[in-house]
């Protein structure tokens, strides 16, 4: 999309690199981390920037992080087009360079935010959009910044496709019945819940993949999850499939 003259658009080019060196070490693993101006560029051909075939899925991580599960997801579907976005310059980098590290192609990471996915995907683009751990602003005068709200409900509308998929894992409990009531209503199934996923309900979750769940990846344990568990967290759980028609 042209620039808009929007004081309040996701850009890049704010970034300073005297006082972020990851501002213009991300460039170090182009074309696969990219800038916000780079993504928005990309908006509606992702799959050919990767030279993916036209019908190939298109899966989103929000918020990839250190990128381990990034690197797992890109793994395990080497067919797909796989994009996450991040909203610090070194994630960015790391991300990228985690999946370098081992070889994969079929991705691109870019420095941009959850609440533009409009600017980045066209109408039904994606095929899975995967939330892991997402800030979970616990104070009552930041709940406005949360990733969960009905403004995001309706940029996943917006972006997904008929039929696809919306994953979240979060160590913040109060994510669970805050999720499955944005969540519920016409328009989604739920999938699959548990507010304990490595308890005694979560382990047999984990090890299988609903009928019904076409991007399970409840069994790849992301770095924070790791960390939450040592520390005596429980991890919430939470899938959604866009209905097919409503």
């Amino acid at each position: 999309m042209g620039d808009r003259g929007d004081r309040f658009r996701f850009r890049s080019d704010r970034g300073r690199a005297d006082l972020n060196p990851y501002v213009d070490r991300i460039h170090e693993y182009a074309p696969w981390a990219m800038t916000a101006e780079q993504g928005e560029a990309a908006r509606g051909r992702w799959r050919a920037l990767m030279d993916r075939e036209e019908g190939a899925p298109l899966l989103l991580e929000i918020g990839p992080g250190n990128g381990f599960f990034f690197r797992e997801l890109c793994g395990r579907h080497p067919a797909a087009a796989v994009v996450g976005i991040e909203v610090r310059y070194k994630r960015v980098w790391l991300t990228a360079r985690k999946a370098r590290q081992v070889g994969l192609e079929g991705f691109r990471v870019l420095h941009h935010h959850a609440s533009h996915l409009e600017d980045l995907f066209d109408v039904g683009e994606v095929d899975a959009v995967f939330a892991n751990h997402p800030d979970p602003w616990p104070k009552d005068r930041h709940h406005k910044n949360r990733l969960l709200s009905p403004a995001f409900r309706a940029r996943l509308e917006r972006v997904l496709a008929r039929g696809g998929e919306f994953w979240l894992k979060s160590d913040f409990a109060p994510y669970g019945p805050l999720v499955r009531e944005l969540m519920a209503g016409e328009g989604w199934d739920e999938l699959a819940y548990c507010d304990d996923l490595h308890g005694p309900e979560g382990e047999e979750l984990r090890g299988r993949a609903p009928a019904v769940a076409r991007w399970w990846a409840a069994d790849i344990v992301t770095n924070y999850e790791r960390k939450s568990l040592e520390q005596g967290r429980r991890i919430v759980f939470a899938g959604y499939r866009r209905a097919v028609s409503s």
